[in-house]
């Protein structure tokens, strides 16, 4: 059975919301420019703890920063 974090749990959620809501989604996207931006619309707009939107950015950053080597490989 898999067991999830709460850091891929937090992952997944903001996952979601980039899939519901197109705003999110354009936030993701620039995340590497503007990732305190993203944490303040994830606190203001959705609601999220402090802590949740923290560790939820700093799992997209660990994303892309794993993307952009994984291209740079490639």
């Amino acid at each position: 059975m898999n067991h999830f974090t709460m850091q891929q749990l937090l992952g997944l959620r903001l996952e979601a919301l980039a899939r519901d809501h197109h705003d999110v989604a354009a936030m993701r996207a620039s995340i590497q420019r503007t990732p305190d931006s993203l944490v303040k619309e994830l606190m203001d707009t959705h609601g999220w703890a402090a802590h949740e939107a923290l560790s939820a950015v700093e799992q997209l950053q660990a994303k892309a920063l794993q993307s952009t080597s994984e291209q740079a490989a490639a």
